[in-house]
């Protein structure tokens, strides 16, 4: 019964891993550069109402794949006492990934999140680029961008850790 249960776990985590990397990369590879064909203001409204509705559900895949992280290596793991964190190698791989995912899903909640939606939500922004002015948007959108390829860094990390395992 126990490795059902760590093997249903393990679906859930890699359900929820490829929800949330997958999620993420799609809006930021997919999503920003198709909407590139609209108008500037057509272009913020969408961008918005996507993020603020996907925010939720990639909080919460980001937040599955931690728990259930947590729980293959501990209760279905190797993982029994402190020292097996800090003696063994598989331990040290186990705190390093949920050191990186925590630190991933902590950076896109309240730094890479917001600086976006404060761009999104500044009309005048958007409006200036509609009328031909588009540099200080796209100075406002580079600087998202960096800030939003943290996750990006963290989910490769996250990856090498997880073959590491």
């Amino acid at each position: 019964m126990i490795w059902e249960l760590r093997q249903l776990t393990l679906f859930i985590h890699i359900l929820l891993a490829i929800t949330w990397v997958g999620g993420v990369f799609f809006i930021g590879w997919g999503v920003f550069p198709a909407v590139r064909k609209m108008a500037f203001v057509q272009q913020r409204q969408l961008l918005l109402a996507l993020m603020q509705w996907s925010h939720k559900l990639l909080t919460a895949a980001g937040i599955g794949v931690i728990v259930t992280g947590l729980l293959l290596g501990t209760i279905f793991g190797p993982i029994e006492t402190w020292n097996n964190i800090w003696q063994t190698s598989y331990g040290n791989i186990w705190i390093a990934a949920f050191t990186t995912g925590s630190l991933t899903l902590l950076w896109g909640m309240f730094i890479g999140f917001r600086q976006a939606i404060s761009v999104l939500s500044n009309v005048t922004l958007w409006e200036q680029a509609d009328r031909g002015d588009k540099k200080t948007l796209y100075k406002a959108l580079s600087k998202v961008a960096i800030t939003e390829s943290v996750e990006g860094v963290g989910f490769i990390v996250l990856i090498v850790l997880m073959v590491l395992l």
